[in-house]
């Protein structure tokens, strides 16, 4: 599986690969100079400054080593500093040495980018949905249920649903709406014991949500806790989505989008429920983009980047308004 095809997960950085994207920014640099640097061990003997390389660097997307020993930033990771750096005189390589490097790079697995080129019905999609105990994952409020739809090939062939243990009391408005009580959660697994089976249902598909960022932020912090990795790769918003194909509709929440195309929300504000109507309300929307003439991933990236048409002012009417409120108190 090409996992940069979707969503892929990776080490969080640390002070150490920090400081080695810093010291690589300049071009590649052999493996004893570059441990010796970020960790302050100068003429480490090489076979132990390649194993450090090889565990700190594994499973990161943008180091790369090359044939010749040295490692490297990888083109298009994002992460080389405009411009490069500069390195002391007895530690790098000079310019025909640097492009020599770069010719003989040993590719890593996930540095084979995806064309932008790709049609939209051609990928796989992962739809995703939580139930919190709150709204702000960085003040400690976290995942109470999570549940993802695989959509490949126009059709729904996954769902995945769990409760999850929160460690942590559940507000009785957030009971109120979600009927999710700790009783229904204090026996479920914890979110690192259901963390290798999220990652499985959502490793190689595009990430999908109705507000992305609410549950990709959600997942990303219980991901971090849990195994100190992150998510990365590509992600959707059906809201976003809404916004363009469905200009029409007064507003763009579930509540609004579902029942314009006759899609009934079973258990709302419940994980799977959500889950399934956006999966169904996405598939939708797809066909309504290919109408469109919306057929590419590029396609879609250039039409939710589109700013919306300004909408003409209308002018005060000139006739006395009837009182609608008490305005003497």
């Amino acid at each position: 599986m090409d996992l940069t095809r979707g969503v892929y997960s990776e080490p969080e950085d640390t002070l150490l690969t920090s400081r080695a994207l810093d010291y690589l920014s300049a071009g590649p640099v052999d493996v004893v100079d570059l441990i010796g640097h970020i960790c302050n061990l100068p003429r480490a003997p090489r076979i132990v400054a390649e194993h450090m390389a090889h565990a700190m660097f594994a499973g990161r997307r943008e180091f790369v080593c090359g044939l010749d020993g040295r490692w490297m930033i990888e083109r298009g990771s994002g992460k080389q500093e405009a411009g490069g750096g500069k390195r002391e005189a007895g530690s790098g390589k000079g310019e025909t040495g640097r492009n020599a490097g770069l010719a003989a790079r040993v590719p890593h697995p996930a540095s084979r980018f995806p064309s932008i080129n790709e049609p939209l019905d051609k990928l796989s999609y992962v739809v995703v949905d939580t139930e919190t105990t709150g709204g702000r994952s960085w003040l400690g409020d976290r995942i109470t249920e999570i549940a993802a739809v695989v959509v490949r090939n126009g059709e729904i062939v996954e769902l995945y649903e769990t409760l999850v243990n929160p460690q942590r009391s559940i507000p009785p408005f957030v009971t109120q709406l979600t009927n999710i009580t700790w009783d229904m959660v204090k026996d479920a697994p914890t979110f690192d014991r259901v963390a290798p089976d999220v990652m499985r249902v959502l490793e190689g598909n595009v990430f999908v949500a109705h507000n992305a960022t609410f549950d990709w932020r959600f997942l990303t912090t219980e991901l971090s806790r849990s195994t100190g990795r992150q998510l990365a790769g590509r992600r959707l918003c059906t809201v976003k989505i809404a916004r363009k194909v469905l200009p029409q509709l007064p507003r763009r929440s579930l509540d609004y989008v579902a029942p314009y195309y006759g899609i009934e929300i079973r258990n709302r504000h419940r994980a799977a429920g959500d889950a399934l109507a956006t999966a169904k309300c996405l598939l939708r929307m797809m066909s309504d983009l290919a109408d469109r003439g919306c057929g590419t991933w590029s396609d879609l990236q250039t039409l939710l980047r589109t700013p919306p048409g300004r909408r003409k002012k209308r002018r005060a009417s000139g006739l006395p308004t009837p009182v609608t409120r008490d305005t003497t108190a």
